[in-house]
């Protein structure tokens, strides 16, 4: 019924369905990869502009709302925006690297933001290999004690991994782990260019067989499960994903939104359609031709592709963001 329905009405009525608020660039933890500009200029958000912002969201049906960062949890009042968003009614993800979620923290966060889902960033099945990555010792064993405690609490959990040539050997036992602590591990990737063009993070591109393997467990655990459920699966009309093929669904039925007010198709296109400081979020999303455009990017990606199966950075996928920033690296590279 979502997809065949509920998804089918967003997009032919073109709602604002979901919507990413990076909260700030700031972090407690160092990895080594991470993608966030941190000297990006601009005025931050204020609390009342964050209010306003989820009214107009509200008033615009919008249903999912995602608070990430940097690191969500050392903003100010990030309980204080959790809270309001529960109050209204959304759909609520929290995307955290984990290491702010003391036992204190995540019953606040159960009781006063009562998220549908806690995304915790997992860099390795051991101290050696997470702590490599974060740069912060004893952040492994800080991440498992919590995840621990959030179970406990009644916190619905999800573990996040980026391959990396550091942490590839430990791709089973990363998910093994995720079992073993309730929280099911899935990969994103790939490592990429930072958002202003440094190309440092590629010193730890995976090897493209690394993507095969885990392409490979994910298919063998989606049989598993679908052998063991017993319920058959809903039919979805032919006609539900009528629409012209693209390499993602940007620009279609979500923004995200920066610690500095501008309103961009995706976190990593870094490219605003308008600043909250001067609009709202129904007019840049109402009239901003930015939409339109990063959707008909995707839609000649797909096109170029020619029905082949993406790769890009060996990973098996296609991302506009990254061909940019790719693209913007080559261009620093060429300055003399």
């Amino acid at each position: 019924m979502y997809h065949d329905q509920i998804l089918r009405r967003v997009r032919t009525q073109r709602l604002l369905h979901d919507v990413t608020l990076e909260l700030t660039y700031g972090c407690n933890l160092d990895c080594f990869f991470c993608y966030n500009d941190r000297d990006k200029p601009g005025t931050p958000l204020s609390l009342e502009q964050y209010r306003s912002l989820l009214g107009d969201l509200a008033e615009m049906q919008t249903l999912f709302l995602m608070l990430t960062g940097g690191e969500p949890m050392v903003h100010p009042h990030f309980f204080d925006i959790g809270r309001m968003a529960r109050e209204l009614g959304f759909v609520v993800r929290v995307r955290t690297n984990g290491h702010l979620l003391s036992p204190r923290r995540v019953e606040r966060l159960r009781r006063e933001v009562d998220p549908y889902l806690v995304e915790v960033s997992l860099h390795g099945a051991s101290a050696e290999v997470h702590d490599r990555q974060t740069r912060v010792r004893g952040s492994y064993e800080r991440l498992i004690r919590h995840l621990e405690h959030a179970q406990q609490v009644g916190l619905r959990c999800m573990m996040v991994a980026t391959p990396t040539a550091w942490n590839e050997h430990q791709i089973e036992d990363m998910i093994a782990l995720g079992d073993q602590l309730g929280a099911p591990l899935r990969f994103q990737g790939p490592v990429a260019p930072r958002d202003n063009g440094d190309v440092e993070p590629l010193s730890i591109q995976p090897a493209p067989e690394t993507w095969d393997r885990i392409a490979a467990l994910v298919a063998q655990r989606q049989a598993r499960k679908a052998t063991a459920d017993t319920q058959p699966l809903q039919q979805i009309s032919a006609d539900a994903d009528a629409e012209t093929p693209a390499t993602c669904s940007v620009g279609v039925a979500g923004v995200d939104i920066d610690p500095y007010g501008n309103v961009q198709a995706c976190m990593h296109l870094q490219q605003s359609a308008g600043n909250l400081h001067q609009q709202s979020i129904a007019e840049i999303w109402n009239h901003s031709p930015l939409f339109t455009r990063a959707r008909r990017r995707a839609i000649e990606a797909a096109a170029k592709l020619d029905g082949q199966p993406p790769r890009q950075l060996g990973a098996p996928l296609f991302c506009l963001a990254v061909e940019e920033n790719q693209a913007k690296s080559c261009g620093n590279c060429s300055r003399p």
